[in-house]
């Protein structure tokens, strides 16, 4: 008996309309794996443990969000910032009717492409890549998924496409011909969006957070700088901000998503997901998961975390630091790729003999690319102990 169909039609009955009830017809790339096997989980849920039990997920407890791991056990992670979406986002997920399986699949995949230390080594990678189409690490969040991971031979995880679509789509960075199967420039679902939207909430919130912590503003408490004058202006809408602080503002934001997405989904008569895949609407970039009472806020919450926390000294230091010794790990690789672990040089090679051949979502997988997804599934801690044995001669190899 195939449970997952029994599940999916209890779905069926709760969901809204516009929800994503399963995936469509041969959804995954590989439609004939596990066909025989007995499932109790939904479609989305096998994505979801997949993802969990995937190396990569695993990894990103030691792959930084604002500050390096051994700066304090306490700083947010990749792994605890993906938990807190994951929290957030089922919540709104509840509130909206959608599927709660499916935003969590998505959720727990949508960081796996991030490098270590954060978004410069990103921009380091994508550099590198600049006439590759570049490295953004959504797109290769999906590569992760699609082929550095692999569960089923030559098919990654074998994620369905909805979960895919969601991972693609939760930022705005678009490469033209890559990944054009999963529809870069159409609307993602709402649970895709919710993601999104969420995303960027929590980071912007939890980073401040951390900043605090870190005593990167004048302001050493939570509460002062609150109530401080260069906060305070932008926070005093923000209901119950001095009794609650950064947890009242989420909540606040979270609340104001809900009604006003719900207020779109009403005022549009949304009654279908190709409603949703069909919504235009230039002002909000198509998206029906937004803000509407607190948007102008949170975007001037969102320059001041710019500001104090992501371009303070400290964050700017770790910044340059991240930047130039992975330049130098990958410098030195490329000079004499027989560094490399066994499987990596074997790619390499492959990939310098394949030449424009070695094509794989519309990007060309080089000898560039081997070594930028090599370092991009390494850990801080991985990375630093890297360096160390390629250029410290007092290391053991």
């Amino acid at each position: 008996p195939r449970y997952k169909d029994e599940i999916q039609k209890l779905q069926g009955l709760y969901l809204a309309p516009y929800a994503t009830v399963c995936p469509k017809e041969n959804s995954r790339q590989n439609s004939a794996e596990g066909i025989q096997r007995i499932e109790t989980r939904s479609e989305f849920q096998r994505d979801r443990d997949r993802i969990i039990h995937s190396s990569a997920f695993r990894r990103l407890l030691y792959k930084t969000q604002v500050f390096v791991n051994h700066e304090g056990d306490y700083f947010r992670t990749r792994m605890t910032h993906s938990l807190e979406v994951s929290q957030i986002a089922r919540g709104v997920a509840r509130s909206l009717g959608l599927n709660e399986d499916l935003t969590e699949a998505i959720d727990l995949g949508h960081d796996l492409g991030h490098t270590p230390f954060g978004h410069a080594v990103e921009a380091l990678l994508s550099d590198i890549l600049g006439n590759e189409k570049g490295f953004f690490h959504n797109y290769q969040s999906v590569r992760v998924v699609d082929s550095l991971e692999d569960k089923i031979k030559d098919y990654g995880l074998n994620l369905t496409w909805e979960v895919r679509e969601g991972i693609l789509k939760h930022n705005s960075d678009r490469t033209e011909g890559i990944y054009e199967d999963l529809k870069p420039n159409e609307p993602a679902s709402l649970e895709g969006q919710i993601v999104g939207l969420v995303d960027t909430i929590a980071y912007v919130c939890h980073d401040l957070d951390d900043g605090i912590k870190a005593g990167l503003i004048k302001d050493k408490t939570e509460k002062q700088l609150l109530n401080s004058n260069c906060i305070k202006q932008i926070c005093e809408s923000f209901e119950k901000t001095e009794d609650e602080g950064i947890s009242g503002i989420i909540n606040a934001l979270v609340c104001d998503l809900v009604e006003s997405s719900w207020e779109i989904l009403r005022d549009h008569n949304i009654q279908s997901l190709a409603q949703v895949r069909g919504f235009q609407d230039t002002e909000e970039t198509n998206r029906i998961i937004r803000l509407k009472k607190y948007k102008n806020e949170f975007k001037r919450l969102k320059g001041f975390v710019n500001e104090n926390i992501y371009q303070s000294p400290m964050t700017t230091i770790m910044v340059e630091k991240a930047k130039k010794f992975v330049g130098e790990i990958y410098n030195t690789y490329w000079k004499n790729p027989r560094q490399l672990p066994n499987d990596i040089y074997k790619r390499f090679i492959d990939a310098s003999d394949a030449g424009e051949k070695g094509n794989y979502d519309g990007y060309v997988t080089s000898p560039a690319r081997v070594l930028c997804d090599y370092i991009s599934l390494m850990t801080d801690r991985f990375a630093l102990e890297t360096y160390e044995k390629l250029f410290s001669p007092f290391t053991k190899i």
